[in-house]
Order: C-alpha cells, then structure tokens, then sequence
C-alpha cells in the first residue's frame, strides 16, 4: 500500500494520542515540552558560558558552534513533537 497524504495523516493522528496518553503521568505532553525546551536552553547557556570562559580561540569557537547546533536541533525537534502532538 502506498504511502499517502491520507494514510500519513491517519499514522500521525494515531502516534499523536498514544504520544499524548503516554505523557499524561507527567503532567502532559506541553509540560514534558516545556520542561525538554528548559533543559536545551540550561545546555546550550551552558556551552556559551563556557565558550566565553575559554581563551583559546579554536576551542572558543567550538563550543560557541556547539551551542548552536543544540539550539538548533532542539528546535527542530520541539517543533516536531509540537506538530505531531497538537499541542
């Protein structure tokens, strides 16, 4: 059976409630998303903090590259779980 816009639709709604079920007895699935997106703000404070703590400029740079690539990942996926979930 192909994979269409229908079916795909129907797989999401359906992973939507098991994911919303799943997360009620820890306060729900914003919550859960809210705490996750805290947790990737501490992280990547955290490696800019170190970033501008460190004075070699390679490792510097690194970290500050790093920090990014959380945030942006992170972002990526809360905006996917988000869409999945309804929430």
């Amino acid at each position: 059976m192909p994979l269409t816009d229908d079916v795909l639709e129907r797989v999401l709604d359906v992973v939507g409630k098991i994911g919303r079920t799943a997360l009620g007895p820890w306060g729900g699935a914003e919550a859960c998303l809210d705490a996750y997106e805290t947790a990737i703000r501490a992280v990547t404070d955290a490696q800019l903090s170190a970033a501008r703590a460190t004075r070699v400029e390679p490792l510097r740079s690194a970290l500050a590259s790093s920090a990014h690539l959380t945030r942006d990942i992170g972002a990526a996926h809360l905006s996917s779980v988000r869409w999945i979930l309804g929430v």
